[in-house]
């Protein structure tokens, strides 16, 4: 280097990241952060990241004061917020785009966490256990470890692979065809009513994400209890039922990776297709369904053009569960027993 040439620490540069090792859950309903360095602001903006041990988003000075206590549903996000010492703060906020008090020059999002129900490895398929709601390890993230997508409300079934939604999809922002579905504890949920079955895959897009297939389906929705013809005690499925519940209406509807009704409320739409044979024909009827139904849109040469459901609704009964597949479906049906769930492959 020649005489009074100038030496650029990374994290001075505009975006920079580093982290040794990745948010984790600690002891109870706290976090492990990691070491590293964090650009907050721009050029010349560089910050020391601190570790912490067992560090509690609800101790004195850690969060925004956005909350004041961890709720079923709630997504929490970990910034790294500016300060003199060189040294950023670490600080928890429900806000998804700047903690309270900040800007975007004087902070940044790290990583964060959804607060929601849990069934160990060791309670799979236990119909007797009552999930703990608790910060759900395997929704933990941050920006070097993540899926694709905003990682809101989801978790990672398949590490280094694999995001799922915890929850079965609900309305976000937008109007068609340019809606967002969110991954929302206690929200109405999107069924085949006003859309059918074959719109699924734009909501899918909408959120930067995608169908999952069968071979995902089983994945996930392992340990999940089996649902019952009588009550909705593991399941939304008692056959008397009439229509769907809310996202995560049924407690003991959890599956080993945390993802809740997986098991019974509404079939997920899964992204595998098939054509059972016989007489092939040109077909329109399969075209004018669900949204955008009064465009010309083409027709679909088939025979038996299917589709694969998982998981059972909310009036299978015992026959909902997390084998339970239906493989005849319609994928131009619209009857209000089909819902929509998101995977993202990650980062």
């Amino acid at each position: 280097m020649a005489s009074g040439d100038r030496i650029i620490l990374p994290a001075q540069a505009a975006g920079f990241i580093a982290l040794m090792g990745h948010i984790e859950k600690g002891t109870g309903d706290t976090l492990n952060l990691p070491e590293g360095m964090a650009n907050i602001g721009g050029n010349s903006q560089g910050y020391v990241l601190a570790p912490q041990t067992d560090w509690d988003p609800l101790g004195a000075g850690n969060n925004d004061g956005t909350f004041d206590a961890l709720a079923l549903g709630d997504d929490i996000y970990i910034y790294a917020v500016t300060d003199p010492s060189g040294t950023a703060q670490w600080l928890a906020s429900k806000n998804s785009t700047v903690p309270s008090g900040y800007t975007a020059g004087t902070s940044r999002k790290i990583g964060g966490f959804h607060y929601g129900r849990v069934r160990p490895v060791a309670e799979r398929y236990d119909s007797a256990y009552s999930p703990a709601t608790q910060i759900v390890p395997n929704s933990v993230w941050d920006l070097q470890h993540r899926p694709k997508c905003d990682p809101s409300g989801m978790v990672e079934v398949v590490p280094g692979r694999l995001w799922v939604d915890i929850y079965l999809n609900s309305e976000g922002s937008g109007t068609w065809p340019e809606n967002v579905p969110v991954s929302q504890y206690g929200a109405t949920l999107i069924k085949d009513d006003v859309y059918a079955r074959v719109d699924f895959h734009v909501l899918a897009r909408n959120a930067g994400k995608r169908l999952p297939t069968v071979e995902e389906f089983l994945t996930y929705a392992v340990g999940a209890p089996q649902g019952a013809d009588a009550n909705n005690d593991t399941a939304w499925s008692d056959t008397s039922n009439t229509g769907p519940t809310t996202a995560g209406g049924v407690a003991k509807a959890v599956s080993m990776f945390n993802v809740v009704d997986a098991v019974g409320n509404l079939w997920d739409w899964l992204d595998n297709q098939i054509d059972l044979g016989g007489t092939f024909a040109w077909d329109r009827t399969v075209v004018d369904v669900g949204q955008d139904s009064a465009f010309a849109r083409g027709e679909v040469y088939h025979a038996g053009w299917r589709c694969f459901l998982g998981g059972g609704n909310f009036g299978e009964g015992v026959h909902a569960g997390a084998r339970c597949l239906f493989l005849p479906a319609n994928p131009w049906g619209a009857n209000g027993g089909v819902g929509l769930r998101c995977v993202c492959d990650a980062l």
